[in-house]
């Protein structure tokens, strides 16, 4: 399940609000990590699909940078105006620079990203 991998895929960074469109989805997309980090995920339509691209900006004006948002493809495309995409699954690390949002890393699917291998040792003490 994607969503059980996404706390891994964030370690290292800083999430201190977790907020989502209220649809399924979108929350249980993000529900194992709020349990992880004990945050609550805070609802709100305006990350909604086919949402305003004025209201999604007003909401994301008043979050904090270390925010987590959780929304759907056609609104984060809306957002940057169809001229970056965003599979299924994937997020996308964005950052406020000069009132404008830029889009900084992209973290694919957790299907499509490689998985590190653990090696584990047996020791034995005599």
């Amino acid at each position: 399940m994607q969503a059980a991998r996404l706390p891994e895929s964030l370690a290292g960074h800083r999430i201190e609000r977790i907020v989502s469109s209220p649809l399924a989805r979108c929350v249980e997309s993000v529900l194992p990590l709020a349990r992880i980090l004990e945050l609550d995920v805070e609802s709100r339509t305006e990350l909604e699909p086919e949402v305003p691209k004025r209201r999604l900006l007003r909401l994301l004006g008043e979050l904090p940078p270390s925010a987590l948002v959780c929304t759907h493809r056609e609104t984060f495309e809306t957002l940057f105006e169809g001229t970056i995409k965003c599979e299924k699954g994937g997020a996308w690390l964005v950052e406020r620079r000069g009132g404008r949002w830029k889009p900084i890393a992209y973290l694919p699917p957790p299907e499509e990203r490689p998985r590190t291998r653990v090696r584990r040792a047996a020791v034995a003490s005599g």
